[in-house]
């Protein structure tokens, strides 16, 4: 009889997504590993990671030492942007009209991707593994994965065997915050956008149980204070109805995220990893329960490479 899979769907969330090792160890110190990873975002990252077998000790610590810099990479100098809003001042039309796509270029998260990974493509990866973006030029959902999904949606472009930085980057490109990815045609963004916690996707990719970590903000939050806040904080607005249907996928729900987190306080990821700890011990009893109902084991299966 073909082995039952256990997915998992890492939800999108900025910085927050470091929750997501929190959970994932939790996991694995019960003995639990998801067969089936997808991600968007944030979600990616730390999915791309743990499908190519990277430890989680290494995760937390890399997370731990992780600063703005090394994700946040400019797309002009102090400079070069002060002389470009003297030449553009007068006639705000065309100020508005030149301003660069986005703040940052992005090109750091995907070479922070391969270079934690030690891989290249989609396809050095053994465990199935799919990340969504958003093609900005037809509206549709794009899928990166490593292997072809049972059953594909209308109106979906797919990817297999994709540049990993490059899907990872596309993914996470909050618009105005990261320059959108152009791919094949494609001028990518932010996952997010279209599926916030990709559980649809690892049903797709073969799991017969998927649990969904969703890092949606619960109620008010704090008051946004910067540009990336507010942009952050408008997303989340506008997606969250749509996060409601994500989850309709997913047999289980994590949600770490119920109280305050701004998505860019890089001061404040050891404070996410217990959040994404506590939230997970407090939903083992169920997922135990619902694994052993569903007669899924939860053997370590093998990650890395092909």
């Amino acid at each position: 009889m073909k082995r039952k899979k256990m997915g998992i769907a890492l939800g999108g969330g900025g910085i927050l997504g470091v929750a997501h090792i929190g959970v994932l160890e939790v996991l694995e110190e019960h003995g639990i590993t998801p067969t089936v990873v997808t991600g968007t975002s944030a979600g990616s990252i730390v999915g791309a990671l743990y499908a190519a077998g990277v430890k989680l000790s290494v995760m937390r610590e890399l997370s731990l030492s992780l600063r703005k810099e090394d994700i946040l990479a400019w797309n002009f100098t102090p400079y070069s942007f002060v002389r470009f809003l003297l030449s553009n001042l007068r006639d705000m039309t065309s100020l508005l009209n030149t301003i660069p796509r986005a703040l940052f270029s992005g090109e750091k998260i995907g070479q922070l991707v391969e270079k934690a990974t030690d891989k290249n493509s989609f396809s050095e990866i053994f465990a199935p593994f799919g990340v969504v973006a958003v093609d900005l030029i037809t509206g549709k959902k794009v899928v990166f994965s490593n292997t072809s999904p049972h059953s594909k949606q209308p109106g979906t472009i797919y990817f297999q065997k994709a540049p990993l930085g490059m899907a990872v980057a596309a993914s996470c490109a909050i618009p105005g915050i990261f320059n959108p990815v152009s791919y094949q045609d494609t001028l990518l963004s932010d996952g997010g956008l279209m599926e916030m916690v990709p559980a649809s996707l690892a049903r797709t990719l073969g799991s017969h149980v998927v649990i969904g970590v969703d890092l949606k903000q619960k109620g008010a939050v704090e008051e946004p204070q910067t540009l990336i806040q507010v942009v952050q904080r408008g997303i989340d607005i506008m997606t969250l109805q749509g996060v409601r249907q994500d989850l309709q996928s997913a047999d289980l729900v994590i949600s770490p995220m119920e109280y305050d987190g701004k998505l860019d306080d890089f001061g404040r990821v050891a404070e996410q990893l217990e959040r994404g700890r506590q939230a997970a011990l407090e939903a083992i009893p169920d997922l135990e329960r619902l694994l052993f109902k569903r007669n899924i084991s939860s053997d370590k299966p093998y990650y890395g490479t092909k």
